[in-house]
């Protein structure tokens, strides 16, 4: 697994914020894997309070990491648990009622700020 720069998801992610301001309603409390089988990292969003919880669940050697991007233009921002396995992290953001957050979760080194890519999970829209 590669890392890829903190930059290029940034680029990306500009696409991203400008293709989802139209987007139409999606989930209210959702969850994703990273894309192994495994589910190594998993974040969860719970509308109510505006709170993602970012859990590692397999000792890989990895960090899960959270990237989310909103409707004001930036991120990704990023959420990193490097507690271990069977751990989580919390983090409480505070959006408009209605709003949407953009996410999905990953692993990556979390003393080298590296998002492994090819471990991303499927990305979701939510809404506060």
């Amino acid at each position: 697994m590669t890392g890829i720069p903190l930059r290029t998801l940034i680029v990306g992610g500009a696409a991203l914020v400008a293709a989802l301001s139209s987007a139409p309603a999606a989930l209210a409390d959702s969850s994703r894997c990273t894309a192994d089988a495994a589910c190594a990292g998993k974040a969860a969003f719970t509308s109510l309070g505006e709170v993602f919880t970012v859990t590692d669940q397999v000792g890989d050697g990895h960090s899960a990491v959270l990237l989310y991007w909103l409707p004001d233009g930036t991120g990704p921002h990023l959420v990193w648990n490097a507690k271990g396995k069977g751990t989580s992290v919390t983090a409480n953001l505070e959006l408009a009622e209605g709003s949407w957050v953009h996410y999905r979760v990953c692993l990556g080194e979390h003393g080298t700020k590296d998002v492994l890519e090819a471990t991303c999970g499927a990305t979701v829209t939510d809404r506060a």
